[in-house]
C-alpha cells in the first residue's frame, strides 16, 4: 500500500483497469491512442468522492455562480496550488445533496463510516503468470473484511439499471482486476461493493455487488485481455482486429417477405 496524490497515481506506468477496460471494450489501438479528458461531470464525481471517503481534508471549495471572471479563475488557482477541487456554487450543492442522500443509505453508510475504512490508497504488484505492472486505487478497502469499496454517480442505481451499466462500462473487469491486484499483494480481498448514487434528486443510493459466477468470468475476460496487451507490447501491434473492408449483412429480421 502506497500513499500518493491521485495525480502521482494517474502519471504512474502500471496497467489499471481503466487500461483493461478499454481493450475490452473497444480495441488495443483505441487504448494505446486514447487521451486522459476532464469534464464538468468528472469534477461532480470527484466532489462527491471526497466528501464521501475524505470529508476530514475539505478537498471541495464553494465557489461563484459560475466559472466566468477574474473571481472564479484566481480562487481555482488558489484550489489548484492546494491540491482542492472548485466547484461553482450550484455544483456544490448538488455534491453535497448528493453525499447527504448517500449516507442515509444503511448499507453505503455502514461501509463508509466503518472505522478501518481505508480510503484512496494506491496499490501496486506485477503479475507472475503475464509479467505486468498493475496498479489500483479502491476508493475504500476494509482490508481485514477483504471487501472493496467503489462509489459511482449514476443515472440509475436500480437492480436493472445498474445491471445494464456493469455490461455497459465493463464494470465486472473493474471489479475482476481490483481483486486480483490486491490479492496479489496478499491482501484477501474476495468483495466488491459498489455504491450507486444518482446524479437526479432525491439522490437515490444503492449497494450493489456482482455474483462469484459473473466475477469469475470476468477474471477469465482481464486475463485474457491482458495476453493481448502483453502480445501488443512486445510486437508493438496496436491494431482493432476489423477487417479491413466490413461486409453489413441484412438483419434476419428484415428477410421476410413482408419487410419488402
Amino acid at each position: 500500500m502506497i500513499e500518493m496524490t491521485n495525480e502521482e497515481y494517474h502519471a504512474h506506468p502500471a496497467l489499471s483497469s481503466s487500461d483493461i477496460k478499454a481493450v475490452a471494450s473497444k480495441s488495443l489501438a483505441h487504448w494505446k491512442g486514447a487521451v486522459r479528458k476532464e469534464s464538468i461531470a468528472f469534477d461532480l464525481g470527484t466532489a462527491v468522492h471526497a466528501m464521501l471517503l475524505e470529508p476530514e481534508k475539505d478537498l471541495v471549495v464553494c465557489g461563484p455562480e459560475n466559472r466566468r471572471g477574474k473571481a472564479w479563475s484566481d480562487l481555482y488557482e488558489d484550489c489548484k496550488a492546494q491540491g482542492k477541487l472548485l466547484l461553482t456554487e450550484a455544483d456544490y450543492d448538488q455534491a453535497t445533496a448528493m453525499a447527504d442522500a448517500c449516507m442515509k443509505n444503511f448499507a453505503a453508510n455502514h461501509f463508509l463510516t466503518h472505522s478501518e475504512l481505508i480510503a484512496e490508497a494506491s496499490f501496486f504488484a506485477e503479475d507472475p503468470e503475464i509479467g505486468l505492472e498493475l496498479k489500483t486505487r479502491p476508493d475504500g478497502l476494509l482490508k481485514d473484511h477483504g471487501i472493496v469499496i467503489d462509489i459511482k454517480t449514476c443515472q440509475d442505481a436500480s437492480p436493472r439499471g445498474f445491471e445494464k451499466a456493469v455490461r455497459q462500462f465493463g464494470y465486472d473487469i473493474q471489479a475482476a482486476f481490483y481483486l486480483h491486484v490486491l490479492n496479489l499483494c496478499k491482501i484477501p480481498a474476495k468483495q466488491m461493493i459498489f455504491i450507486c448514487i444518482e446524479k437526479d434528486a432525491p439522490y437515490v443510493t444503492a449497494c450493489h455487488e456482482l455474483s462469484e459466477m459473473y466475477i469469475r468470468h470476468a477474471h477469465n475476460r482481464m486475463m485474457s485481455t491482458m495476453l493481448d496487451i502483453r502480445d501488443a507490447m512486445e510486437t508493438d501491434e496496436y491494431i482493432t482486429n476489423w477487417p479491413d473492408v466490413n461486409v453489413i449483412h441484412l438483419p434476419s429480421w428484415m428477410e421476410s417477405s413482408d419487410a419488402f
